[in-house]
């Protein structure tokens, strides 16, 4: 397999990896927002919990009871959130990588394409000189410069 070949199929790979980090980080990212959303949501609900009307030890039980279930929910809400923070820097940190190496591997083909037209350039302006210096030696002969 050729060089040229070789190197656009890294660039393929690298390109999917790099697509496949980009999707892995949306989903993180969007899990990271609903778990922050769910913390803000328990923290509102447990800001605005209203005290019982009746002031008996029922009601005041009762409360109580909704007010430790609401900071148990937040409290696995919070756990929630720090894990998909790190789950998206996680994310972030590899999308980063595939990029920079797709990158990197755009950068070589490039380099490689310049140096090619840079050579095929010099070939063709080579046998153009060529071709000028045939048809000034026939012209010089014709006109009978030559011996």
């Amino acid at each position: 397999m050729s060089r040229k070949g070789s190197l656009s199929g890294l660039v393929r790979l690298r390109s999917v990896r790099e697509r496949d980090s980009r999707t892995g980080l949306a989903t993180a990212l969007a899990e990271e927002h609903a778990a922050a959303t769910a913390v803000t949501d328990l923290e509102d609900m447990l800001t605005s919990l209203a005290m019982p009307a009746a002031l008996d030890l029922d009601a005041f039980r009762s409360h109580q009871h909704t007010v430790e279930l609401i900071r148990a929910g937040l409290e696995d809400a919070r756990r929630t959130l720090e894990t998909a923070s790190h789950v998206s820097a996680a994310a972030r940190d590899r999308w980063v990588a595939d990029r920079t190496r797709l990158k990197a591997v755009e950068s070589l083909v490039e380099r490689r394409t310049a140096v090619a037209r840079a050579e095929r350039a010099r070939r063709e302006i080579r046998e153009l000189d060529e071709v000028a210096s045939d048809l000034w030696r026939r012209t010089v002969v014709a006109v009978g410069g030559g011996s």
